[in-house]
């Protein structure tokens, strides 16, 4: 029931979205609820952030943060929540998320799913990556590389190299000796 509520109500607020930007509106990101809040940009380009009020409560408030200018979603836009499931990110959470939270996160954000369908969630990424002296694009290369390695040193293929059959290693029997110490050193 919870879930059919979130849904609906994400629903709700992203044709509310549609018909303020087709009426000229104004989006403002203390107006938003706060959870659709997280990857939404206000109508000024700014994106908006989850923050927790002073009695713990959880608000919308407009970051610092500004949308690359050239981005096809620059302003007055709600983040849809099939974008969210693809690059992985969360919308509870609080304030600006970190570049390069961990491995999983950034597998996600690197997927071509999220690299392909949701410019808004990769452009906050890599504004982020870029203030922390990185590079998204240069990231998400070094994740693939790394994950191509594991792969194939796990007898794995990776994605688009023919397949072959597995690489089994059988247990060693016995032992190996240590080699003798030098006594020349």
């Amino acid at each position: 029931m919870a879930s059919s509520l979130t849904a609906a109500l994400a629903i709700l607020v992203a044709l509310a979205v549609a018909a303020q930007s087709a009426l000229g509106g104004h989006l403002a990101c203390e107006e938003l609820p706060p959870d659709v809040c997280a990857f939404a940009v206000s109508s000024g380009g700014m994106r908006c952030v989850l923050e927790r009020t002073p009695e713990g409560a959880h608000r919308c408030q407009t970051s610092a943060v500004a949308v690359a200018r050239d981005q096809p979603l620059a302003t007055g836009h709600v983040e849809s929540d099939a974008c969210v499931r693809a690059c992985g990110v969360d919308r509870a959470a609080l304030g600006l998320p970190v570049a390069t939270e961990d491995r999983r996160s950034l597998r996600a954000i690197c997927s071509p799913a999220c690299q392909d369908g949701c410019p808004n969630v990769v452009d906050l990424y890599a504004t982020l990556a870029a203030a922390e002296g990185m590079s998204l694009p240069a990231m998400c290369e070094a994740q693939k590389a790394a994950g191509n390695r594991r792969m194939m040193m796990g007898g794995m293929a990776p994605l688009g190299a023919p397949v072959s059959a597995p690489v089994v290693v059988a247990p060693v029997s016995a032992p190996v000796a240590a080699p003798e110490p030098c006594e020349d050193w």
